[in-house]
C-alpha cells in the first residue's frame, strides 16, 4: 500500500486524493462514484481516476453502501445436502463469473435441511446484499423469511427443483432430459433399470424420479431403487453390496454425475463390464464424466446460460423492482457416450 505524507500504512481516502489534486472532496467522490455526473468533466474524471490508482486507493464498500444504498454484492444460496460435489463447485464458479461480468461480487451460502431450523430462529441481518440467487434452495428462502410476505431484497430462483412461485426464475427442464434418457435405455433393450439416488425418501417430487417412474409404469416394468450415501466412497460401497445381493441391473439411472462416477467405480471393482453387462446414465453434465475409461452418458444442464440469466434477472430486478416477472426455461441435453453403447469420444466442439 502506498502512503500519504505520514509514512504509515493506512487506507487511502477520498480526502487524500482531493488534497493531492487540490480539489474538493465532492469532486473526487463524483468522479469515482458517479462517472456520468454532468458536473464532472471528462478530463477531471480521468485525472482523478489516474491519481487514485497511483495512490493505491481502494473503495470503502461500507461507506459506498451507506451513500448509494447498494453493496455491490450478490448472495448465492446453494442447496447442498451432505458433502458438496462437483456440480455445486461448477455452479459456484459459473455464478461467480456471471456476477463479476455484471460488476458484482458473489457470496456463497450452502443450505440444506439441517440449516432450516437455525434459519427460522434468526433474522436476515447476517449478510447485507443487493439480491439473492436461490439455486434449488427454495426451502431455505421460505424458512428464512417465514414471517414476512416478501424478502427484504430481490430474489431470483434457479435450477431444476425447489423453485419458488411468484419470483423471477431460471428453470432447467431436467424431466424432459430424464425422459430422453429412459427412452434411450429402453431403446437399447434395457428392462431392469435401477434408479440410484441419495436421500431417496425426499426424491418423490424430483423431476428425474418422476420421469423414471412414469416411463417404467408406461412400459409395464418394475421400479428398483438403490438408496446411497451422499459421498462417492459410500456410493461405491453400496453399489457393490447391492450387486452382490440382487445381481447386476441392466441399467442404472443415477440422480447425478457424482453418483454415476462412483457407481461405475463400484461396478469395476466387481468386474462388471460397462456397457456390456449394465449401462449407466448420470445427470448434470460435469466434466469428470468424459474422462473415465468408459465415458458416462449424462443429462447435461446448460449451467453457463442459467448462471448468466440468473445474474441478469437479478440485476434488472434491482434496477426496476416493479418490472413484470422474468421467466426462462432451459432444456437439458442427453449426451450419449460409451456407458450406454455410444461413442467413447465426446462430440467435437470447436472453440
Amino acid at each position: 500500500m502506498k502512503t500519504v505524507e505520514t509514512g504509515h500504512s493506512r487506507r487511502i481516502t477520498l480526502k487524500d486524493i482531493a488534497k493531492r489534486l487540490d480539489v474538493s472532496h465532492a469532486t473526487v467522490s463524483r468522479a469515482l462514484n458517479r462517472p456520468e455526473d454532468p458536473l464532472i468533466s471528462e478530463a477531471t474524471r480521468l485525472r482523478v481516476q489516474q491519481v487514485a490508482s497511483e495512490m493505491g486507493y481502494r473503495p470503502n464498500l461500507a461507506a459506498r453502501s451507506l451513500a448509494t444504498g447498494r453493496t455491490g454484492l450478490f448472495a448465492l444460496w446453494l442447496w447442498s445436502e451432505g458433502i458438496p460435489n462437483s456440480y455445486h463447485a461448477n455452479v459456484s464458479q459459473l455464478m461467480n463469473s456471471a456476477a463479476q461480468s455484471h460488476s458484482y461480487q458473489l457470496l456463497v451460502n450452502l443450505t440444506n435441511r439441517n440449516t432450516l431450523a437455525q434459519s427460522k430462529s434468526q433474522l436476515f441481518d447476517a449478510w447485507h446484499v443487493d439480491g439473492i440467487i436461490a439455486h434449488e434452495a427454495g426451502p431455505a428462502i421460505q424458512a428464512q423469511f417465514h414471517s414476512v410476505a416478501r424478502p427484504s431484497v430481490p430474489v431470483v430462483t434457479s435450477g431444476a427443483y425447489h423453485l419458488l412461485e411468484g419470483f423471477d426464475r431460471v428453470e432447467v427442464d431436467v424431466e424432459a432430459g430424464a425422459v430422453l434418457a429412459m427412452e434411450h435405455l429402453l431403446a437399447i433393450g434395457r428392462r431392469r433399470i435401477t434408479y440410484v439416488t441419495d436421500d431417496l425418501a425426499h426424491r418423490k417430487d424430483d423431476p428425474r424420479f418422476k420421469a423414471y417412474s412414469d416411463l417404467l409404469d408406461g412400459n409395464g416394468l418394475k421400479a428398483e431403487f438403490i438408496d446411497v450415501p451422499n459421498y462417492r466412497a459410500g456410493v461405491r460401497s453400496q453399489i457393490r453390496e447391492h450387486v452382490r445381493q440382487y445381481g447386476v441391473p441392466e441399467a442404472l439411472l443415477c440422480h447425478n454425475d457424482d453418483i454415476a462416477i462412483a457407481a461405475y467405480r463400484g461396478l469395476c471393482d466387481l468386474g462388471v463390464r460397462v456397457p456390456d453387462d449394465t449401462a449407466i446414465v448420470g445427470c448434470d453434465g460435469i466434466e469428470d464424466t468424459e474422462y473415465l475409461e468408459v465415458p458416462i452418458t449424462t443429462i447435461a444442464q446448460p449451467l453457463g446460460k442459467l448462471c448468466e440469466l440468473a445474474c441478469q434477472f437479478l440485476e434488472q430486478r434491482i434496477e426496476d423492482p416493479s418490472r413484470p416477472l422474468q421467466r426462462a426455461r432451459l432444456n437439458a441435453e442427453l449426451v450419449i457416450r460409451a456407458s450406454t453403447g455410444g461413442s467413447s469420444l465426446p462430440p467435437y466442439s470447436p472453440l
